[in-house]
């Protein structure tokens, strides 16, 4: 029987949107690899986030897991078989790798970079008077461009399974892209009501993707890839 994912990241079937998020972030900190967390539940804890943060997911999720859990079995493998792929001889291996690390990290890796390294700038400009109506129309116009840049990001990371051989370059990459598009997310709730607490979160979101994107830039290197 499949797992139920919302006992995976410690919730009731009713719990809100904010409360997934919350243990989603709550949980992918105390389990990443990075601190000691093992893979098998962190891949879990990434599973149950990739569904029910997925409105149209969540809904197939919550109509079919809860009446027989056999009609969900596709969705729910869809995280694992991203991470583990047939196992190929020494030179498809490094030709699959080669493959990924062009058509998927590379592409994704540089859309970060384009939302990323305007932000700060993005933002000084809009501090001189965050109730200028032109000031919070670019910021705006930034956060709705850079949104539009993570769609595609999702879009082409699904194109190709991650190589077994380099699941941690994966984990982080997917990691990273989410905290980014969480952060616009925050961003565009403070254009909203000019909550602080919001533009300060998403400020934090971004700090945390910088780290992991240099994390994979070094891991990059050091692998020749």
């Amino acid at each position: 029987m499949e797992k139920n994912l919302y006992e995976e990241l410690g919730l009731k079937k009713n719990a809100t949107k904010s409360e997934i998020k919350s243990s989603y972030r709550s949980l992918v900190k105390q389990h990443h690899p990075d601190t000691g967390g093992q893979q098998e539940r962190f891949l879990a804890i990434q599973n149950a986030w990739e569904i029910l943060n997925d409105p149209i997911k969540k809904a197939q999720y919550d109509r079919n897991f809860f009446t027989t859990s056999s009609s969900f079995d596709s969705l729910n493998k869809n995280w694992e078989e991203k991470f583990n792929s047939k196992k190929y001889n020494s030179s498809i291996k490094d030709r699959e790798v080669e493959t990924w690390i062009k058509e998927i990290y590379n592409p994704i890796n540089r859309s970060i970079s384009q939302i990323i390294k305007p932000l700060n700038n993005e933002i000084k400009e809009l501090s001189a008077d965050p109730y200028d109506d032109q000031l919070m129309e670019n910021f705006c116009n930034y956060i709705n461009l850079s949104q539009k840049k993570i769609e595609k990001v999702e879009q082409i990371y699904k194109k190709k399974i991650v190589p077994n051989s380099i699941t941690a370059l994966g984990l982080n990459l997917y990691h990273c892209f989410s905290q980014v598009k969480d952060a616009l997310s925050e961003f565009d709730r403070y254009t909203q009501g000019y909550v602080d607490d919001y533009l300060f979160d998403g400020k934090e979101m971004i700090k945390e993707a910088k780290r992991i994107q240099s994390k994979m830039s070094a891991e990059k290197k050091n692998k020749n890839f």
